[in-house]
């Protein structure tokens, strides 16, 4: 979807309470809606809007050496990706700063689930992509269940709180190699006669990897 044809869908925010803002950043563009600030802040204006959140990722903290990082830490974002998920928070924010609702920047982990976790990877045993190899080299990830994802979505509702930022961690970072070791053992446990490659940390094509060990104040 264009910019264009997707402000033509703008006026059916007016009657929306509630707005979840999940579509990643577009390298050159940005966030696509706040392309359009001056018509997306009029909509909003003479809207229903009661609630908004916006899907964010730990990523802007950038390299903290490992550190514990929690949502009072000094954002200091270094890839092009995690610099315009940042630039989409603070537009967000912006935009919606003279208007009476309530505001949440939702800051996610890794996140896994059905279809989506090591087991699936292991099971898969295709070859590792660039940013899974990324992901491989990094000491500490911490990661979020989409149902936590969930959760922590449906708890903001109920409060009525501006400009909040959380980070919804597991509050458990650990290495790839530990995750994907315990998968493996999961997977010998209840299927002792499949043989599978161990997905663990590769020494040849690692990328250095920015770390924190991220978690949630709130």
């Amino acid at each position: 979807m264009t910019v264009n044809s997707s402000l033509a869908n703008l006026h059916a925010l007016q009657d929306a309470t509630h707005l979840l803002i999940s579509i990643p950043p577009i390298p050159g563009v940005g966030d696509p809606l706040l392309a359009s600030h001056a018509d997306l802040q009029r909509t909003l204006t003479d809207s229903n809007l009661q609630w908004l959140c916006y899907l964010s990722s730990t990523g802007v903290y950038g390299d903290c050496g490992g550190a514990w990082v929690d949502e009072d830490h000094v954002v200091n974002p270094k890839s092009e990706s995690s610099k315009l998920r940042y630039a989409a928070e603070e537009g967000w924010l912006d935009l919606v700063d003279d208007l009476d609702l309530s505001a949440f920047v939702l800051r996610l982990g890794g996140i896994y689930g059905p279809g989506r976790s090591a087991l699936d990877t292991i099971a898969k045993s295709k070859s590792l992509s660039r940013r899974q190899k990324l992901r491989e080299s990094k000491q500490y990830t911490a990661r979020i269940h989409v149902a936590d994802i969930y959760q922590a979505i449906v708890a903001s509702m109920s409060i009525r709180s501006a400009r909040k930022i959380y980070n919804v961690v597991d509050d458990d970072p650990a290495p790839r190699a530990e995750v994907f070791a315990f998968a493996q053992s999961l997977i010998e446990k209840s299927y002792p006669d499949l043989a599978t490659d161990s997905a663990g940390p590769d020494s040849q094509g690692r990328i250095i990897a920015a770390e924190k060990r991220s978690l949630m104040l709130g």
